[in-house]
């Protein structure tokens, strides 16, 4: 992508380049002819002047062609699409959100010696937040889980449910 537009910019620039060196060259060409043709004495030195100021201005001129030397006209606005990107970075924030409240509810469980599953379900909204769906903790059955819901909630700062296995 990038390849084919600095191609494409090299070559703007060189055509410009082109151009810019033709145009001061016949400048100097058509300057000298009148400078040559000027009848002598007082009018040389006013033709001299008004031949230097021509070159001058020749030599100058993209100063002037504010149009043709725009930064749009050297270097184009490049639109990109960032939705796709945008996406991405969302789902791996939401998945290192998961992650991280996954670990800190195993570090309480670990702590209290219980074994289970946890289930985290997250869904992004609209607005690119992350909302928790779902927190829940599924503990064998008969596993002593008194005051569980609320360390892990304590850890998260959710209301995880505390289930048991079928």
């Amino acid at each position: 992508m990038w390849n084919g537009h600095e191609d494409k910019m090299k070559v703007i620039c060189m055509e410009f380049l082109r151009n810019w060196a033709l145009t001061v060259a016949l400048s100097a060409l058509a300057g000298g002819v009148v400078w040559l043709l000027a009848p002598k004495g007082s009018v040389q030195k006013a033709v001299r002047t008004v031949v230097a100021v021509f070159l001058l201005c020749a030599f100058l001129s993209p100063l002037f062609w504010r149009r043709e030397v725009s930064p749009d006209w050297i270097w184009p606005e490049v639109e990109i699409d960032c939705s796709a990107m945008e996406e991405a970075v969302t789902r791996q924030l939401q998945a290192a959100v998961e992650t991280e409240l996954e670990r800190r509810m195993q570090a309480v469980m670990d702590e209290r010696k219980i074994t289970g599953q946890i289930r985290l379900e997250t869904d992004i909204l609209s607005d690119g937040s992350i909302e928790i769906v779902t927190a829940e903790v599924i503990v064998p059955r008969g596993a002593n889980t008194a005051g569980l819901a609320a360390a892990l909630g304590a850890a998260t700062e959710l209301d995880v449910k505390i289930a048991q296995e079928d």
